[in-house]
């Protein structure tokens, strides 16, 4: 259930911090004095849509932060979703005057989504026009699927639904690539012969570049080789490294005999021979090796030239990214050539995959008529108890032309409201307050497996007198089972709450502000009076109010 609501800087609120009960809230006060901003900010903590009108003039951001009980299934949305479980739940979200909205869980930022995601599971909003909801077939289904017990069939359904809009998805794709003309799986063909001149999973291209590198140079290289090889060893035994190394270490050796610990310097100097004639050796057969080879130069810059000029066609830079490339041309090749056969496989499986979805939906539908007829009777019960006691309502399932995520069947709620009165259906021959009941009466039938907490934003317009005070009684029923919040302009409906909320608006120094106070004893009486007899309350609207007060 909520037990809080904290409100800063939201439209006319300047601050406002409300604590809620259990049982059954009323919220009353004169038309315009705001009842409609305090249930736009708990939209706004329930993942509704941010404007940035909600945030009050004059300030730079609005907060409203919502606590709710720690329910288990809550608990378990948080951890499915990784986020902390605390002893309550405590949801927030902030606009700034610029529009940027942030929201939190536990005071974890989420996403605005995750934030409707679970005040969808906490808070069932009634709206002052949501009485249309009872003609959408979505909603229609979903009062069904509710009260039903065929979750498990539900979910079969849903997935194969799933993986026949991915077979109606693969067909289409594959009768788009036959009406291709051939011109484009020759030209996919063409594209793979040429990258197939590349011999690219042949060829080490790396060493490949290394060799065109040193045919390129070859003739600088070598002449490098050759200064650095007469540098050390060269013709003139006076002038070469080898020969001066081989002097010095002479010299070295003659100070050793006299002095014994040098001998390790005259080690050294040996164990450094044997690498630097291996040197000399390496840098004189290097360089013989190396020659200058036109014909294989040229071949080489071609097939590099061919690399660069494809790579750049295709837009990548490497033998690896050209080699998945050839695969996916292949692959694509390979599909177009027997387009025929893949249709035809892909047709199979579309009908049978269509033949188990129909199957699971018609079996679905089956299982939603048992709940609507269990249904059709809880809603009747509670129109009795409304001053309906004529009333016939029924749910009409039909197979619909093509089957969608929600079924295979279409929904028409008849209703009658009159004896003798023919069934039609609900949009052409309910009045206002006949569907302002009627919405009541669905609440009411799932109260028990409803959610935590209802809102019900004046579902009470059209009604007045005995009807009034039935609809009431419902409301103070249904909070036995869970949290009811009512908007109302009904004493009757105010009369019967556990709570109540007086909402007014006041103007001091040129500002307008909202204010919401909690009524108790006089108070009440007063409010209630006043619902029943305007602004001038008289002695019998106020013994009126007492009367509808004891009646609780």
């Amino acid at each position: 259930m909520l037990h809080s609501l904290c409100i800063d800087n939201y439209a006319l609120i300047e601050r406002l911090e409300l604590e809620w009960s259990a049982g059954m809230t009323a919220i009353t006060g004169e038309t315009g004095s705001g009842k409609s901003i305090v249930l736009g900010a708990l939209g706004l903590v329930l993942g509704d849509r941010a404007e940035v009108t909600a945030v009050r003039s004059g300030s730079s951001k609005c907060t409203v932060e919502a606590t709710f009980s720690s329910l288990p299934f809550a608990n378990d949305w948080l951890r499915q979703n990784e986020l902390e479980t605390w002893s309550e739940l405590i949801l927030r979200r902030e606009v700034t005057d610029q529009g940027r909205s942030r929201a939190f869980i536990n005071d974890t930022p989420v996403s605005v989504a995750q934030l409707k995601a679970i005040g969808e599971l906490l808070v069932d909003m009634h709206g002052q026009d949501s009485t249309r909801l009872m003609l959408r077939r979505d909603y229609q289904i979903r009062w069904l699927d509710s009260l039903g017990s065929h979750t498990p069939l539900l979910q079969s359904y849903q997935l194969a639904f799933t993986l026949f809009k991915e077979h109606q998805s693969t067909l289409s794709e594959l009768e788009i690539e036959r009406s291709k003309p051939q011109t484009d799986r020759d030209y996919l063909s063409y594209q793979l012969e040429e990258l197939a001149t590349l011999e690219l999973a042949t060829i080490d291209w790396d060493t490949l570049k290394d060799e065109l590198s040193l045919l390129e140079n070859s003739a600088s290289i070598q002449e490098q080789l050759h200064v650095t090889w007469s540098a050390l060893a060269g013709d003139s035994d006076s002038n070469n490294v080898l020969s001066a190394w081989a002097h010095g270490k002479k010299a070295l050796i003659q100070a050793a005999g006299l002095f014994p610990p040098l001998q390790e310097l005259v080690d050294r100097m040996e164990s450094m021979d044997v690498e630097i004639k291996d040197v000399v050796n390496d840098l004189e057969s290097r360089a013989a090796s190396i020659e200058n080879n036109p014909a294989r130069l040229q071949q080489l810059q071609r097939r590099f030239h061919d690399f660069q000029r494809i790579s750049l066609k295709h837009h990548v830079e490497t033998a690896s990214e050209l080699i998945q490339l050839e695969q996916n041309l292949q692959e694509q090749i390979d599909r177009t050539a027997d387009l025929e056969g893949a249709c035809q496989n892909a047709k199979d499986q579309l009908e049978a995959s269509r033949a188990k979805l129909l199957k699971l939906g018609l079996e679905l539908m089956h299982a939603r008529q048992a709940a609507a007829k269990n249904l059709e009777v809880d809603v009747l019960k509670h129109l009795v108890q409304m001053k309906m006691p004529d009333a016939v309502l029924q749910f009409e399932l039909s197979p619909a032309q093509e089957p969608d995520q929600l079924g295979i069947e279409q929904v028409q709620l008849l209703f009658s409201a009159n004896p003798g009165a023919k069934i039609a259906p609900l949009e052409y021959v309910a009045s206002g307050g006949e569907k302002s009941r009627l919405m009541l009466a669905f609440k009411a039938a799932q109260t028990t497996t409803g959610l935590p907490t209802i809102i019900l934003d004046e579902i009470d317009t059209g009604v007045s007198g005995d009807v009034a005070d039935k609809m009431a009684k419902m409301m103070r029923l249904m909070a036995k089972n869970q949290q009811v919040i009512s908007i109302t302009h009904l004493p009757q409906v105010a009369a019967q709450s556990d709570q109540h909320y007086q909402v007014a608006k006041h103007v001091s120094d040129a500002v307008t502000r909202t204010h919401v106070v909690q009524l108790n004893g006089e108070e009440r009486v007063l409010e209630i009076a006043a619902l029943l007899s305007g602004e001038t309350i008289s002695d019998a609207a106020r013994a009126n109010a007492e009367a509808l007060l004891a009646q609780r």
